[in-house]
């Protein structure tokens, strides 16, 4: 016989006074209720950007980044940066993007470092370079390579290929392929600044050819066919160059060409390699001369059986 007390428990309860039940809403402090109400500003332009609404969502961006939010202007210095309202503006992009940078948002200083390198709008390379490194130390990880990029041109000051190395390196280890290869390219290419590295250098290799460049799948084949840094192996070698040739690589092709031309690590296959040796055709003087001999070699008579 429960069920009295319960519904007794239910009566009381609802006849109490209401606070005891629902506690009021904490109150906002002035700062956090700006901070909302311009994070709701914020979403309201981005979400007119992606329904195409440009010049509404330049000028809520513009509105927002004029009291002095950064990450509105960064998303105004992006739009003026593209042309989306129309012809490319690189002069308001760095003016909006400075603004952000002031307020220490990353996208404004990765926006403003890729007008920088291009010499556009009013910023230079130099400050390019400030703004990548500042990028870098805020934890951007992007940012890495294109400030590789900036050490090895020297576009900025003295170039420093060792430094750029390292940066694509470290952008490597994130899971940057296209830096991956750009480090494998400085530790295998003859030059003391960095000295050669063979295991770095196939390291980088692998990781940019296990993610789909086919030039990176060429030089690991190459690099494997020759066993620098690596014991030989002509049978991987040789599936990488084909892998190499397959995604539209010429020094591929050629290397495919010469492994079926030879019979190293596949089934030689004369006719297979003249195919590739014409894709190769006009990418190296060894090509060419690989398809000539190939093309002499198939136009001579079969050699007959001896008389009895």
């Amino acid at each position: 016989m429960r069920l009295i007390p319960i519904m007794s428990a239910l009566a009381l309860g609802l006849m109490a006074p209401s606070g005891i039940w629902a506690q009021p809403a904490p109150q906002l402090s002035p700062a956090a209720a700006q901070a909302d109400a311009d994070q709701r500003a914020l979403d309201a332009a981005l979400a007119t950007l992606r329904a195409g609404n440009y010049r509404e969502a330049l000028g809520q961006a513009e509105n927002l980044a004029s009291r002095g939010n950064p990450r509105a202007a960064a998303l105004a210095g992006s739009i003026h940066e593209q042309g989306l309202t129309g012809t490319p503006s690189p002069e308001a992009a760095v003016r909006w993007y400075r603004r952000g940078v002031l307020g220490g948002n990353s996208d404004a200083m990765l926006g403003l470092a890729r007008l920088g390198v291009a010499s556009k709008g009013g910023a230079s390379p130099g400050e390019a370079m400030t703004m990548l490194q500042r990028a870098v130390a805020a934890g951007r990880r992007d940012a890495l390579a294109p400030l590789g990029d900036l050490f090895l041109s020297g576009l900025a000051g003295p170039r420093d290929r060792s430094r750029a190395a390292n940066l694509y390196a470290q952008a490597a280890a994130s899971g940057d392929a296209e830096a991956a290869y750009a480090a494998a390219i400085l530790y295998a290419d003859g030059d003391p600044d960095p000295t050669d590295d063979p295991l770095k250098a196939i390291g980088f290799l692998r990781q940019a050819a296990q993610a789909g460049r086919a030039d990176a799948a060429a030089d690991y084949g190459l690099m494997l066919y020759q066993g620098r840094g690596v014991a030989r192996d002509l049978k991987a070698a040789a599936q990488w160059f084909k892998t190499a040739a397959d995604g539209g690589d010429k020094d591929g092709a050629f290397y495919w060409a010469l492994v079926n031309a030879r019979g190293e690590g596949t089934p030689q296959n004369l006719e297979l390699a003249i195919q590739w040796a014409r894709v190769a055709q006009g990418s190296s003087p060894d090509a060419d001369r690989l398809l000539a001999l190939l093309e002499t070699q198939a136009t001579r008579p079969a050699p007959t059986g001896s008389k009895p």
